[in-house]
């Protein structure tokens, strides 16, 4: 008897979906905690329909909760996150969105002792075509400091531009430390300001 191996089941998005559909009312009544305990179930279901993709719940006290889809900033997997929005239903109390979205400008990240905020990070801006080259300037960056103080910068400039943003509006990164005393120009503001001036290059490339 030959053995030609098993057969492999053929992924359905669908099934997510209709998992999210019917389970999607009982993580919200749960509240975040509830959320939280349905984290590894959501997970599985949802690696068995998108195995490259990651996600996100954003929960709501007073609106629609968010279910996102991410990329995890790969951007060959973009379109993937586009199909997968696109298969989704409609389900009453969520919002189904691509791509991490713009966050809080309050944000205070801490790692490993290290606490930095929007008002530690700076740019240098230079504009190229409908994109920007990009250096964060980030204050006490030093070569002991760079692991944990880079990596928090990462996460506050993916917050403030969102996943997609980040990938397809910069086209150069780079970083170094900000001056004690550093002086705002149209090439040189805080990083709260980056969205709009990423904003801006779109509006006047159209």
């Amino acid at each position: 008897m030959f053995n030609f191996g098993k057969f492999r089941k053929k992924r359905d998005s669908r099934e997510f979906w209709a998992w999210l559909s019917a389970n999607a009312s009982r993580i919200s009544a749960a509240g975040p905690e509830g959320a939280a305990h349905a984290a590894a179930e959501l997970s599985r279901v949802f690696k068995s329909s998108y195995p490259d993709l990651v996600w996100e719940v954003t929960p709501n006290d007073s609106g629609p909760w968010t279910f996102c889809v991410s990329a995890d900033g790969n951007p060959g997997l973009f379109d993937a996150v586009k199909s997968a929005v696109s298969d989704a239903p409609s389900i009453p109390g969520w919002e189904i969105r691509a791509f991490r979205q713009r966050g809080s400008l309050d944000a205070v990240i801490e790692m490993h002792g290290r606490k930095l905020s929007y008002d530690d990070i700076w740019c240098e801006v230079e504009r190229d075509g409908d994109r920007a080259r990009v250096k964060l300037l980030v204050r006490g960056l030093t070569l002991e400091s760079a692991k944990d103080l880079l990596g928090a910068a990462l996460v506050l400039l993916d917050n403030a531009i969102g996943e997609y943003d980040s990938v397809v509006k910069i086209s150069e990164l780079d970083n170094g430390p900000l001056p004690s005393a550093p002086v705002r120009s149209d090439k040189c503001f805080p990083l709260s300001e980056l969205p709009g001036y990423l904003d801006s290059l779109e509006a006047t490339a159209t």
